[in-house]
């Protein structure tokens, strides 16, 4: 039988509560900027994006937000330039809202593998 004495228990050698406050330390230290785009960036995004919406190509798209990257195979089903965003698909079928400002890069993939 073990006897509890009442005392805050520790998680390894670290209470609770500096686990959480250790955990958020080393997630803000892995934040990173956002990159600045040149027009020339910007323009081969927007051939590629377009060029996905209207052959049905799957293309990979890194987004930023908040410090950290995203990555997604998908295709670009709605380019809306009223909201400033596009709506892609993913190979799972699944619908996503994505933000032009949260767009970093844009790779073409042929037969599954970008180049």
């Amino acid at each position: 039988m073990i006897r509890d004495s009442g005392m805050k228990k520790w998680y390894g050698f670290m209470m609770p509560e500096n686990v959480k406050a250790t955990r958020q330390m080393f997630s803000e230290d892995n934040k990173q900027p956002r990159p600045t785009l040149n027009e020339e960036q910007i323009e081969e995004m927007e051939r590629l994006l377009q060029e996905s919406l209207t052959q049905g190509s799957f293309v990979e798209i890194t987004t930023w937000k908040d410090g950290y990257f995203t990555k997604r195979v998908c295709k670009v089903k709605k380019v809306n330039p009223i909201e400033k965003n596009i709506v892609i698909e993913d190979e799972f079928n699944s619908k996503f809202k994505v933000g032009f400002f949260n767009i970093t890069s844009v790779i073409a993939i042929s037969n599954g593998n970008s180049h």
